[in-house]
């Protein structure tokens, strides 16, 4: 299946050739993706998984639109 991927700052050095048609097995949750992207998890502050907050375990939808956006520290 295809999901669309968003990823934030510093988490862009991860993004896909093709970002806007990434390929994922049915069944992969938000916490696989991040590992299958090579992310560090601790890297990653919070999930958008078209328009919803989301956790580690949502399992990802044909089409869906995940957003990964990480820690920001700020002076």
């Amino acid at each position: 299946m295809l999901i669309k991927l968003i990823l934030e700052a510093i988490l862009g050095k991860y993004v896909p050739d093709n970002p806007d048609a990434y390929e994922v097995p049915f069944g992969m949750n938000v916490g696989e993706l991040i590992a299958k992207l090579g992310i560090p998890e601790h890297l990653v502050m919070f999930v958008i998984v078209n328009g919803q907050m989301a956790t580690l375990d949502t399992i990802l939808q044909d089409n869906a639109s995940v957003s990964l956006c990480p820690y920001i520290c700020g002076g």
